[in-house]
Order: C-alpha cells, then sequence, then structure tokens
C-alpha cells in the first residue's frame, strides 16, 4: 500500500484520524494517541507492502546508535562512528537499487527516516538538544505523516510541538489547516499530475528531440504536482495530530536564480543539507584556514552540499549527474554574485526579473531531464 494514494489508504487515514480529532475538539493532549496511530499505519503500510520486518530492523538498529552515542557522547570520533553507523542501512538500500547482491535491502522512507536519525545525533553532539528520552526520539523518527515523502521535519520544532498542548481554538485553526491541506495535496497529487502523466508523458515517443523537449516540461510539472501535492497531505494529516509539519514548497518557479529556487524547493531537504553539510564544512574551512581564499570553502562547500543532493536519491549515474549538475550551478550562481554587478541588478528589477525566473526555471527543468535518467 502506498501512502496517501489509493481510497483504500484514505478510508484508514480518516478512520483512524477520527479519535484524534475528538481528542483534540476536547482540548486533550495527543502525544499519546499519536504515537499509536503512527504505529498502527506504519504497521499497515509497511506490512502490506512486506517490508515491515525490515522497518523494525532499521528501528533497532538506530535505536542502539542512539542510545549508545546518548551514553557516551562528546568526543568528535563517537560522532563520526555514530553517524557512519547510522547512515548504513541507508547506503544498503541505495546499493540495492543499483547492484542485485544488495537488493534485498527494501525500505520506503529510509532517506527521510536515516536523515532525522543523524539530526538528532548532530544536536546531542552540538549540545542544541541536551536530553531526549527514547519515547520522544522514537516519535520522532517514525511520525507517519512524513515517512514516505518528508518534509524533514527537525528535531527541536519537532519536539516542541510534541510537548506543547493546544487549546480547543487552536486546535479547530490547525484541524481546518490540516483538511484543507489534505484536500488540495490530493487534487495536486492525484488529479493533476495524473492527467500530465496519463495524456501528456505516457504518449511521448522515446527517443526525440521534441518528445525529449516535451518530456522535460511535463516531467517538471508532473512532478512538481505529485511531490508538492504529497507533501502537502502529510503536512495535513500532521496538523490533525497536532504537528505542524513544515512547508516543503513555497513558489518555487518564482525563483530569480538558483540559490533562490533551492530555497523554495523541497525546502526541508535544501535546508538540511545547507545547515548539516554546506555551513559545516565551510565554518570548519574557515576556522582551520583550509584555503588561502575563503570563497573556496564556499565553492567546495556548494559541490559537497549538491553531491550529498545527489546521492540522497541514489547511486544511478543519473543522479550523481544530477548532483554534479547542480553543484556547477551553484557554484556559478555565487561567481556571479560575487563578480558581476549587473546579475543582483537583474534579480531586482521587474522585466529583468522574469528573464531570470524563466532562465532559472529552464535550467531546473533541465536538471529533472537529468534526473529522470532518460538522457542515459
Amino acid at each position: 500500500m502506498t501512502p496517501y494514494s489509493g481510497l483504500l489508504f484514505f478510508y484508514l487515514l480518516a478512520l483512524f484520524l477520527t479519535p484524534a480529532v475528538m481528542l483534540g475538539l476536547m482540548g486533550k493532549s495527543l502525544k499519546q494517541y499519536g504515537f499509536a496511530f503512527s504505529l498502527v499505519m506504519l504497521c499497515i503500510v509497511f506490512g502490506e507492502g512486506g517490508q515491515l520486518g525490515w522497518l523494525i530492523l532499521f528501528y533497532l538498529w538506530q535505536g542502539a546508535v542512539f542510545l549508545a552515542f546518548r551514553r557516551w557522547k562528546g568526543k568528535r570520533p563517537v560522532l563520526w562512528l555514530a553517524m557512519i553507523l547510522a547512515l548504513l542501512p541507508l547506503a544498503f538500500v541505495k546499493l540495492g537499487e543499483v547492484w542485485s547482491v544488495f537488493s534485498v535491502f527494501r525500505l520506503l522512507g529510509v532517506s527521510y527516516m536515516t536523515f532525522r536519525g543523524v539530526e538528532v545525533l548532530l544536536n546531542l553532539h552540538d549540545g542544541t538538544v541536551k536530553e531526549i528520552s527514547l519515547f520522544r526520539w522514537s516519535y520522532f523518527l517514525l511520525f507517519f505523516p512524513s515517512v514516505s515523502s518528508g518534509p524533514i521535519d527537525r528535531c527541536r520544532r519537532f519536539l516542541a510541538d510534541l510537548e506543547g498542548q493546544n487549546s480547543q481554538q487552536e486546535y479547530i485553526l490547525l484541524l481546518r489547516q490540516g483538511v484543507w491541506k489534505l484536500i488540495g495535496g490530493a487534487f495536486s497529487a492525484i488529479v493533476l499530475s495524473g492527467l500530465i502523466w496519463q495524456y501528456w508523458l505516457s504518449s511521448l515517443p522515446a527517443k526525440g528531440i521534441l518528445p525529449t523537449l516535451s518530456y522535460m516540461y511535463g516531467y517538471t510539472l508532473f512532478l512538481f504536482f505529485n511531490f508538492a501535492g504529497s507533501s502537502s497531505m502529510a503536512i495535513g494529516t500532521g496538523y490533525i495530530l497536532g504537528i505542524q509539519v513544515p512547508e516543503n514548497f513555497n513558489q518555487p518557479f518564482f525563483s530569480v536564480d538558483m540559490k533562490d529556487f533551492w530555497a523554495r524547493w523541497h525546502i526541508s531537504l535544501s535546508g538540511w543539507l545547507r545547515d548539516y553539510v554546506y555551513t559545516r564544512f565551510v565554518m570548519a574551512s574557515l576556522k582551520n584556514k583550509r584555503f588561502k581564499n575563503p570563497r573556496t570553502a564556499s565553492y567546495i562547500g556548494y559541490i559537497l552540499t549538491m553531491m550529498t543532493m545527489g546521492l540522497w536519491h541514489g547511486l544511478a549515474p543519473h543522479y550523481l549527474l544530477y548532483g554534479a549538475y547542480h553543484s556547477a550551478l551553484m557554484c556559478l550562481n555565487e561567481y556571479l554574485d560575487l563578480h558581476w554587478k549587473p546579475f543582483k541588478k537583474l534579480k531586482r528589477q521587474v522585466w529583468s526579473q522574469l528573464c531570470c525566473m524563466a532562465v532559472t526555471f529552464h535550467l531546473f527543468a533541465f536538471g529533472l531531464l537529468i534526473f529522470s535518467g532518460r538522457l542515459l
């Protein structure tokens, strides 16, 4: 069973969300029920897909890493070891997509859950999270609404919602927003993306310049409506459970350059990579004076960040090329911002803004053509 698709899934979702709505309208805490809801839905979805055993093993592995690190945290080598161990299940699943020896490893949502687990380790090491119980860690790791397609929530933000208590009026507002996000997300992910796939993409020839160009535009719109809709439904479900899951899209096709674009598209992933890959690398490089020119750290930081993004999607060549492509675009964006004064002016004036938006859209659309694997 695929989350957020099919009448059976939505029937079960409505059935098991009803007690949460009743508790919320009475002003009661949803903490305990929300966790039970996640466990039940995970058992149904992963059990139907034959992956429940792998999910349990993943949880036990991540739990062992978390508990060990919580006890022996402090030194950087311990952090690196814990992160490597936490990333191992994700590595095995990604290897299984390109190498049959590891094909036995399959787990829906492993990328999202792994990044949440790694973030807890980093927060504990930095001291931004002083202590977290096994229950709260489990709730964060296994929160069902965002398991399959995100967004990637942040530990401190999630725990603040979890420990907070919404009044009856506050919950009514969350419920109203949640229902609308579910309806709007379903229309986007199921209706609009389905129509684009059925009447546009599926009928295109596999080869040829014009069909490929048409596929590029169609696939870009298909992926946007599908992904943004899925994220909206996850956010809406989270709202109904009292958790204000962060937004994942913010009008990305109005972006004036690629930096602006990645601040609007898949915001939770790009923000996570910015904070835990780019910023950490650049700050460490400046502190240790690794490079003669401080800007070198920024360029290399963009390459590491976008290549990590490519690897996060998979190890297939088109994903790696997609990461390399965006690495080059981000470095070019940085160079133009620093060394070509008219670039900033172009992004501020009305008519030139429209040109910048059109160029940014086409740069990203071509990147998605690479991402789709059609060019390879």
